[in-house]
């Protein structure tokens, strides 16, 4: 699949973004594999060229192969972008011909030939070159942009775009220039625009920006939009006879993220985390799903009202809906189970697995608090101990949002402007977390932050424990400089900063613009302070994770010399979730008149051994050595209980 951030992979921390080529191979059966090329910010120029596009996808692609093709968004873009990213649907001379754009300077960019700013001719390339490899092309067009005119979207939604920027002529309809490419080299050609069109509409403007686009602009789906895309990509090719026969039912209930970990949480402190519920093509169209979750979990829709028990009531067979999830350990051990689904009774295959671990004190609780995760949000999100105030923006002013790839995933960013020559103590964006009754331990200051429309923006990233952010303490050791609207990587500093109970750090991130020139910004994004939050208790504790172990057990072996017994006992994760330790063996009922001797030591009667203190990833198992003393030789027997954390 060759594409950008529409069709694209997303990690699970960037949901509910999702690009439609991540939905791709639930359609299909194990015969089928769906490779996904697609990357952020590509149009059918740049990705042709970029070394780690098409000059390394193109060898891979063998004989009997399918690929799909989709670009447009990016092939829009102008001004310092078009050498690099634009071209015109056609060619840059206003005409409609994409078969004769060649042979002469490009229009706006004359140091290259009009082929290479042609949508047309690009396509044409990867059609002929796949073919050349044995290889099936499939043009698919762009999915819409949610760009309304009353109840329909515009021409521009639908990729028809008029005159940029100040070129001399219109660039042209981009889905007409694939049809045309389509009919001449007998392509199969799905409609990807008309089908996402008709589901847009269907929804309207409100609706769509609520289940079907991200918050943060009209381009990039949510989940469920990217599964409806994909189901409606499927359907084209199976309508073209392509893959049918291995083409197989879905799923219809899809929810981002599908397991849950709160990792160690306090006896009886609630914590909650949100799930995205993306439903489509549900039988019956119309109805109620029941969602259920398993004691010590509560469930609610608004953030409000908890029970075990939810119902959503849905028509036209789909929905999008957000589902909290609240853990509150009721006393010191291991939990874990499922959300699960039911309608009219009948259970649903979804399922969202469910962990945590409840401690009734302990060294402390990974908390964070973090901002500008959703263009230009300022609520924080937060876990652990900790609470946070909105972001602050002091004597600056929000510039418009841009796409910016964060970690190669193409996200909207904030972006405040940076006018001062020098930096001013006046003009900053701040963040604040709370200890609130626990001390927290703050370890790593971290953020994304780049000079936007230039490269001029520098920035300075301070903390202090003052609401007046006297004393405070600079991270960088110079004014950080950046690539122009690149996130070249994540801003990380590691610090040790004790924050105590009913207290407050503070963090300032200083913009300006070191060339003097106004109307540059600095783009924002996952301004992040995390640590570990204790509360007052202090009180060492031990959690009983017997059942998330099995242990399979040696014989035993006799040493002559020494008269010691040996053996040995396997004990393998089966809880399905990483185990942190350190863990501690315990041998109860140990027959009387037999030693363990290599016990770390005794509680309440029964000895122990100390066993390893690294986490214990899923399925993963550890064997743990035994010497006995049993001078009568009599038949040794015991049971085991294993504890996570420190006697």
């Amino acid at each position: 699949m060759l594409g950008d951030s529409t069709m694209t992979a997303y990690t699970e921390d960037r949901r509910p973004q999702m690009g439609w080529g991540e939905a791709m191979p639930q359609f299909f059966d194990a015969g089928v594999k769906v490779d996904n090329w697609a990357l952020g910010g590509r149009s059918s120029r740049s990705f042709y060229y970029e070394a780690t596009r098409w000059p390394a996808i193109l060898p891979k692609i063998a004989a009997g192969d399918y690929v799909i093709i989709q670009f447009a968004h990016n092939d829009q873009k102008a001004g310092g972008d078009y050498a690099q990213f634009g071209t015109y649907a056609f060619c840059s001379d206003g005409s409609g011909n994409g078969e004769a754009c060649t042979g002469r300077p490009d229009k706006v960019d004359p140091t290259v030939d009009i082929s290479e700013h042609s949508y047309y001719q690009f396509l044409k390339k990867y059609v002929l070159q796949v073919r050349a490899r044995g290889a099936t092309p499939i043009l698919m067009s762009p999915i819409v942009r949610k760009y309304f005119s009353g109840t329909t979207i515009t021409p521009q939604g639908q990729h028809n775009v008029g005159i940029t920027a100040n070129e001399a002529y219109a660039r042209g309809d981009y889905v007409a220039a694939m049809k045309a490419v389509a009919t001449r080299y007998g392509v199969a050609f799905v409609d990807i625009t008309a089908e996402t069109k008709k589901i847009v509409e269907s929804y309207g403007n409100a609706a769509a920006t609520a289940n079907l686009y991200i918050a943060a602009d009209s381009t990039h789906p949510q989940v469920l939009f990217a599964n409806l895309i994909a189901k409606r990509a499927v359907e084209g090719m199976r309508g073209l006879n392509i893959l049918a026969n291995h083409m197989v039912p879905v799923t219809s209930l899809i929810p981002s993220p599908g397991t849950l970990d709160w990792s160690t949480r306090y006896v009886g402190m609630p914590t909650t985390r949100t799930v995205t519920l993306s439903a489509f093509d549900l039988m019956p169209a119309q109805g109620t799903m029941t969602i259920s979750a398993p004691a010590n979990f509560d469930l609610s829709l608004d953030n409000s009202v908890w029970s075990r028990n939810v119902t959503v009531d849905y028509t036209n067979g789909a929905f999008t809906q957000a589902l909290y999830v609240r853990f509150t350990p009721s006393e010191a051990r291991i939990y874990s189970g499922s959300v699960s689904f039911a309608i009219g009774g009948a259970a649903l295959p979804t399922t969202i697995a469910l962990h945590g671990q409840g401690v009734s004190a302990a060294g402390g609780i990974a908390s964070y608090a973090s901002w500008f995760k959703a263009g230009f949000a300022l609520a924080p999100a937060t876990d652990g101990l900790v609470s946070a105030d909105d972001a602050v923006v002091h004597g600056l002013a929000a510039s418009t949002a841009k796409v910016i790839a964060v970690d190669g995933q193409d996200t909207t960013v904030a972006r405040y402007v940076a006018n001062s020559p020098t930096r001013d103590n006046n003009q900053y964006l701040q963040f604040a977390v709370h200890a609130g009754t626990a001390t927290l331990s703050v370890d790593t200051i971290s953020a994304y932050l780049t000079s936007s429309g230039g490269s001029t923006v520098v920035a300075d990233i301070e903390y202090s424990l003052n609401p007046d952010f006297s004393g405070s303490t600079r991270l960088n050791t110079s004014p950080l400089s950046f690539v122009k609207d690149t996130f070249t990587a994540k801003l990380s500093y590691p610090v040790v900063v004790q924050v105590p109970p009913a207290a407050t750090v503070y963090v300032r991130v200083y913009p300006w613009n070191s060339a003097g020139v106004t109307g540059k910004t600095l783009a924002v994004y996952g301004v992040t302070v995390s640590g570990s939050a204790t509360s007052k208790q202090s009180t060492p504790t031990v959690v009983d994770a017997t059942s998330s172990f099995s242990l399979l057990r040696s014989g035993l072996a006799w040493n002559r010399i020494t008269n010691k017994y040996s053996a040995s006992i396997t004990l393998t994760n089966t809880s399905g979730a990483t185990l942190d330790g350190p863990f501690q063996l315990v041998f109860d009922n140990l027959t009387a008149g037999v030693t363990l001797d290599n016990a770390s030591g005794v509680r309440d009667g029964a000895p122990y051994i100390a066993m390893t203190g690294t986490p214990i990833a899923a399925g993963a198992s550890f064997t743990v050595p035994l010497t006995y003393s049993n001078p009568n030789k009599i038949a040794i027997g015991y049971t085991n209980t294993i504890f996570a954390g420190t006697f």
